[in-house]
């Protein structure tokens, strides 16, 4: 089943996430798809504040990978730019989403390797408008 919600700034997308992740206790996955600029990194900033952390939350495309520390430990991954499995194998991937709380940006293409997630759709509709469809996955 999915749930359709209509947010107005990227502040209301932040407040979402952090309402959002009220709702799970780790270890859980949350997949965010979108286009580039649809705002899956603010939707991790309000995730990553619902677990306590209070720092500066950033897009790891080129890293990967952020930590952030805080009631929870939340690991915010990036995956537009992994060529294969064999990346993701190389950071230990895998452990890290039987552990605390798993931000996953770009995951269509390592889905069935990610299993069960939170599937939250973020697009634009306008500058500040987005529209956003949240779907448990079974993968």
């Amino acid at each position: 089943m999915q749930k359709e919600f209509i947010t107005n700034s990227p502040e209301e997308t932040e407040a979402f996430g952090e309402a959002l992740a009220g709702q799970y206790v780790a270890p859980h996955v949350f997949c965010l798809t979108g286009d580039l600029g649809a705002g899956k990194t603010a939707m991790t900033r309000g995730i990553a504040r619902g677990y306590g952390f209070d720092g500066r939350v950033s897009s790891p495309t080129f890293t990967i990978m952020h930590v952030y520390e805080g009631a929870e430990t939340v690991h915010h991954f990036d995956l537009y730019r992994i060529a294969d499995e064999e990346e993701l194998d190389a950071i230990g991937f895998d452990g890290f989403l039987r552990e605390g709380i798993s931000v996953i940006e770009w995951p269509d293409d390592y889905e069935v390797r990610i299993g069960p997630c939170t599937r939250i759709t973020i697009t634009r509709v306008s500058d500040t408008k987005r529209h956003i469809i949240v779907e448990e996955k079974d993968v």
